[in-house]
């Protein structure tokens, strides 16, 4: 049985849900299905603008999208970076430079793959043979830290500015950098997450959950532990003594948190 759902949490903290996030299976052909999440950026105003009018505006263009233009990987990679960054230059015409922005990781799921595309530092994973794979890459400063084997990726969290993305969908056209992917339908899940998530759970919780429960309970699962239960985090040694920075200790529900799933 195939498990498609998502779920989107306010946390304990924030005011506002600046997260949005959606899955649909095609009406004309069940095999096409589109996988998104948008995470407003907490620190400009109406974050919740920017991710509801982007996950609104992919919703639109894959329902209206003819079925046959999917099976052109190629020219289907360059029609959604445009759309990405024609929906990055409409949200600066409404909204001015500067005002608003949201990160989206998205999956696209075709009849021979699946195209990945991201902007900034929500994630999207691929679990197959009992193993959990990262398929995007967080643009981020801190992410440069694990690229280049300075720090273990699970120790990012606790940096400071972790929170700092250098690609963002809304804000400005030098910041709508435009990552993808195409990739093989060989995996047995898809996994969409926002920071929210990944900032709580590694990589090796997330695999733990997976493996633990039936397929229609780790996204609730996964959700849960991020909001309701204390990882009893701390800053590593290691890191205080090898970096001169300053350090946070995340705690469950202090973002929004949000994800979505396709199981096979």
């Amino acid at each position: 049985m195939e498990v498609l759902s998502k779920i989107s949490d306010i946390g304990s903290v924030r005011p506002t849900n600046e997260d949005a996030c959606l899955y649909l299976v095609h009406p004309k052909n069940k095999n096409y299905k589109l996988l998104a999440v948008a995470d407003g950026m907490g620190g400009k105003a109406y974050g919740e603008v920017a991710s509801n009018y982007t996950i609104e505006k992919l919703e639109k263009w894959f329902l209206r999208r003819d079925i046959k233009s999917f099976n052109d990987s190629k020219k289907l990679v360059l029609s959604i970076t445009r759309l990405i960054k024609r929906i990055n230059n409409e949200l600066i015409s409404l909204y001015g430079e500067n005002i608003m922005g949201t990160t989206l990781s998205m999956a696209l799921i075709t009849r021979k793959n699946t195209l990945i595309f991201n902007v900034g530092d929500s994630r999207c994973y691929i679990y197959k043979e009992n193993k959990l794979y990262q398929v995007t890459e967080d643009d981020s400063d801190v992410w440069m830290y694990y690229k280049y084997g300075n720090v273990n990726k699970e120790d990012l969290r606790y940096f400071a500015m972790s929170n700092l993305i250098n690609a963002c969908i809304g804000l400005n056209n030098n910041l709508c950098k435009v990552s993808s992917k195409v990739i093989a339908n060989d995996y047995e899940m898809v996994l969409l997450l926002t920071d929210g998530v990944t900032d709580l759970l590694t990589d090796r919780k997330i695999s733990r959950i997976i493996r633990k429960y039936p397929k229609e309970e780790i996204l609730p699962k996964l959700i849960n532990e991020a909001i309701n239960v204390d990882q009893k985090l701390s800053v590593p040694l290691r890191l205080k003594r090898k970096y001169l920075a300053n350090f946070v200790v995340p705690f469950s529900g202090r973002d929004n948190a949000s994800g979505v799933i396709y199981a096979k």
